[in-house]
C-alpha cells in the first residue's frame, strides 16, 4: 500500500485508504478488519499479483465472519470454524508461513481438544527450510481440501442436474401418456361419427324409397 499510495507524514496510506473505505481516521494498520477491507478494496491494483486469484473470495468470507462475531452471531459449528481457520491459513501463508503452524495447531485442537495444550507457540529454533517445508505442506493440504470442496460442489450440481433431467423425463412420459389417451379418444369419436353417418345415410335412403313407393301407389290409383 505504501508503494501504491505513498506514505506522506501528513497523509499516511492508511488514512487515505480509510477515507476511500468511508471509515474514520482512527483505522489502524493493525486492525484485522481494516486489513481485510483494504485487501478487498484494493485487490486489483495492489494485491492481485501477490495473492492467487482463488484467495480473493476468502477475504470476503473472513469479513463476513468478523461481522458475525462482532454481533454475537458467529456459528458455533466445528466445520464453520475449521473453514475460517483454513481461510486464515491460506491468506497468511504467502506473507508469514511460520504463522501457519499456529493456525494448523488450532485446527487440530478444534477437532481434538485433548491434543492441544492451549499454549500454541512456534519454536524459534526451527530452521527456515523446515518452516518453508511446513508452509508448502499447508499449501498442498489447503489445495487438496479445496479440490475436495470443489468435487463436492460438482457432485451436488450433477445430482441436481440428474434430478432436473428425471423430472423432465417424468413430464415427457406423462405428456406422451396424455397424447396416447387423446389419440384413442379421437379414434373412438371418429368410429362413432362414421357409424352415425352410415345410420343417417340409411335413413335417407329409406325415406327416398318410401317417397318413391308413395308416388308409385298414387300413380297406380289414379289409373
Amino acid at each position: 500500500m505504501v508503494e501504491y499510495m505513498g506514505d506522506e507524514e501528513t497523509t499516511p496510506w492508511n488514512l487515505v485508504a480509510a477515507g476511500k473505505l468511508g471509515r474514520t481516521d482512527s483505522s489502524a494498520v493493525t486492525d484485522p478488519l481494516f486489513q481485510l477491507l483494504v485487501i478487498r478494496r484494493f485487490w486489483g491494483p495492489v494485491f492481485a499479483d501477490f495473492f492467487r486469484e482463488d484467495l480473493r473470495p476468502l477475504v470476503g468470507q473472513l469479513v463476513e465472519a468478523r461481522n458475525l462475531w462482532a454481533h454475537f452471531n458467529l456459528p458455533s459449528e466445528t466445520a464453520y470454524s475449521d473453514r475460517l481457520l483454513l481461510a486464515m491459513e491460506r491468506i497468511v501463508a504467502p506473507v508469514a508461513p511460520e504463522t501457519t503452524t499456529d493456525l494448523r495447531a488450532l485446527r487440530t485442537e478444534l477437532h481434538d481438544p485433548v491434543a492441544g495444550d492451549g499454549e500454541l507457540t512456534v519454536d524459534a529454533a526451527t530452521s527456515p527450510d523446515s518452516v518453508a517445508l511446513v508452509a508448502q505442506l499447508r499449501k498442498t493440504e489447503a489445495a487438496f481440501e479445496d479440490l475436495q470442496r470443489r468435487f463436492g460442489e460438482l457432485s451436488d450440481q450433477l445430482t441436481a442436474t440428474r434430478r432436473v433431467a428425471a423430472g423432465k423425463q417424468l413430464k415427457l412420459t406423462a405428456a406422451e401418456n396424455r397424447a396416447d389417451v387423446m389419440a384413442r379418444e379421437a379414434e373412438r369419436l371418429e368410429a362413432r361419427l362414421e357409424a352415425e353417418l352410415m345410420s343417417r345415410t340409411r335413413m335417407e335412403w329409406l325415406f327416398v324409397a318410401f317417397i318413391t313407393l308413395m308416388v308409385l301407389v298414387m300413380t297406380l290409383i289414379s289409373l
